[in-house]
């Protein structure tokens, strides 16, 4: 269980830019569980991904996964646990290099690094046919810089490097958002079916109303740091998109539909 306890957070303290985010945050995930979250643009979605990452220090409270504290660990010991795919497909990836040797530096994540240089070719008939569920003709192009690639490729690619050496947690922040409309269908059809075969927890940040209700178990709103709309199971699936934005209205002075 991943559990946010007691969580405050303060921006810009003892400034005329002074903004309380959170106060007293409480917030437990199950095993397993895929969570989207919605909310307008400054609600708290981010920094719940930025504290769990360890990226921002909460003022006061705790979080914990399974029975282990994460406030005390480093970064990069949280990211041997956490994987995060991101809204640019160029940040989850180096567009300089190729497939093979994206996946090899992946692959070699958490693990100690050998001096024969970073290329895996041991592992390329492992890398083949991880990218052949994919099922976008990856496998035959393992030589292609990832610069080379579609938009949609890339994130793909991101997304199957992000689960390679199986994360505890996975975070998706955003990440059809710069993506055209076939290829962010693609992405979540992906990203749906993979979660389901590892069963790996999930949060995803999206401003897509029908994907937050098209995909995961449960479905979290944010306004102003609090959460004011939690929901799952039979009745996360007979919400409707007219109902998700009549509680954005009911919040918001304003509304801007999403793609």
């Amino acid at each position: 269980m991943l559990r946010f306890v007691d969580i405050d957070k303060t921006f810009n303290r003892n400034t005329d830019a002074q903004m309380h985010l959170y106060e007293n945050l409480n917030l437990e995930i199950d095993e397993g569980e895929f969570v989207s979250i919605i909310g307008s643009n400054g609600s708290g979605k981010s920094t719940l991904f930025n504290i769990l990452c360890g990226q921002i220090t909460p003022d006061k409270g705790d979080v914990d996964f399974n029975g282990g504290g994460f406030n005390k660990l480093k970064v990069y010991e949280r990211f041997k646990k956490i994987s995060r795919v991101y809204q640019d497909p160029v940040a989850g990836t180096s567009p300089s290099l190729t497939i093979l040797e994206n996946m090899s530096l992946a692959y070699d994540k958490g693990r100690l690094m050998n001096f024969k240089g970073g290329v895996r070719k041991d592992k390329v008939e492992h890398f083949k046919n991880l990218l052949k569920t994919l099922d976008l003709g990856l496998e035959d192009k393992l030589d292609s810089k990832v610069g080379q690639l579609s938009g949609g490729q890339r994130q793909a690619l991101s997304l199957l490097m992000a689960l390679m050496n199986d994360p505890k947690i996975l975070l998706l922040d955003e990440h059809t958002a710069a993506l055209d409309p076939k290829s962010s269908e693609t992405i979540m059809k992906l990203t749906d079916k993979m979660v389901r075969e590892r069963n790996i927890t999930t949060l995803m940040v999206t401003h897509n109303l029908q994907y937050a209700l098209d995909y995961g178990t449960r479905l979290i709103m944010f306004h102003e740091g609090k959460i004011i709309f939690d929901v799952r199971g039979l009745d996360k699936k007979q919400l409707t998109r007219d109902d998700l934005i009549s509680l954005f209205m009911e919040y918001n002075n304003f509304f801007v539909e999403s793609m």
